[in-house]
């Protein structure tokens, strides 16, 4: 007979009712036998009344075991909290399949990590049903750890250095500047667009920039230290768009009617709309003016005019003449 320690034991018993029961699945303790045997070998003998004792000694340490008397009185045993409802796992499983900064392969490991939180009879239920396309999907693998260090960075206020590129028309990774070291005082991680970017400024300047994180390279958190400044990582994104950084102006801008939904999408349902006339509305906000700002203006094309500043009105005008001039 094989011999198996107490905790052993113990351990086993607790693993089994996690896996395989929850409210739909249960198991009397013959099962729960059966699964030991499959596990400690078909020579291990354990008597029912080791099980319920051990079962009692899991409830009584906190570990949730629900009980039900069914047919011949033969009792029954699960597991039935779980940290996560099956649809918050869903959630999770399918922000994974979809997240563009992991990688295909990686987004695999982590969906059966997921999946472990819950029993196996559930787990099956959590096939990710979002398709992606793979082409799509990040291509640096070190993106996880670039993540982890620029936390680090943060949370130990310690300057951070990499390496930053981007791809050429041959689809090659070219770093900028000659693999210039960059330096920078990390302000925040932000997902926007499906990519993580990094919110961080130079230790000798005022302009804050952005880095997506899969761009960047040999990531290391330096022995410098620098001194946090009062500065708000909401407010900063609410101001900015497309992740490009700019000037802080106030902008006056007109709608037509039709895009009220993406006005409240982008700004919040706090945005104060004005009337214009039947037809449009108009807005007052706080905005980086940047290109990815102006991008977005054009974007709308037609139903969409910046009223103030009268610089941005004139850069609008510009873009306008050079769009029509290039279908011209």
């Amino acid at each position: 007979m094989k011999d198996v320690k107490n905790t052993m034991r113990v351990m086993k018993i607790r693993e089994i009712l996690f896996n395989h029961t929850d409210e739909n699945h249960q198991l009397s303790i013959r099962e729960i036998i059966d699964q030991l045997k499959i596990h400690f070998g078909s020579d291990y003998h354990i008597s029912k009344n080791t099980v319920k004792s051990t079962i009692q000694e899991l409830g009584e340490s906190g570990f949730n075991i629900e009980e039900s008397v069914k047919e011949n009185n033969t009792v029954y045993y699960s597991h039935q909290y779980r940290k996560f409802e099956i649809h918050e796992l869903r959630m999770l499983v399918d922000a994974v399949s979809s997240a563009r900064f992991i990688t295909s392969q990686e987004s695999k490991q982590l969906i059966e990590k997921i999946k472990t939180l819950t029993s196996k009879q559930l787990a099956k239920k959590l096939h990710h049903q979002i398709s992606v396309d793979p082409g799509v999907k990040a291509q640096n693998k070190d993106v996880r750890y670039h993540i982890d260090k620029i936390h680090t960075s943060i949370t130990t206020k310690k300057v951070l250095t990499f390496q930053y590129g981007n791809y050429n028309l041959k689809k090659e990774f070219v770093l900028r500047h000659h693999g210039k070291i960059y330096t920078v005082v990390p302000l925040g991680l932000v997902w926007n667009h499906d990519y993580y970017y990094l919110v961080a400024k130079n230790p000798l300047e005022m302009e804050i920039k952005h880095y997506r994180v899969d761009r960047m390279e040999n990531v290391s958190v330096s022995e410098e230290r620098f001194v946090p400044t009062d500065f708000s990582i909401s407010d900063h994104m609410k101001q900015t768009f497309n992740m490009y950084p700019g000037v802080v102006e106030y902008v006056e801008i007109q709608f037509d009617n039709h895009l009220v939904n993406v006005v409240i999408d982008r700004f919040g349902k706090d945005i104060t709309l004005r009337k214009v006339d039947d037809r449009t509305f108009s807005i007052k906000i706080k905005a980086a003016i940047s290109e990815g700002f102006i991008r977005w203006l054009l974007m709308w094309g037609s139903d969409a005019k910046v009223i103030s500043p009268q610089h941005l009105v004139v850069k609008m005008k510009e873009e306008a003449i050079k769009m029509s001039k290039l279908y011209s």
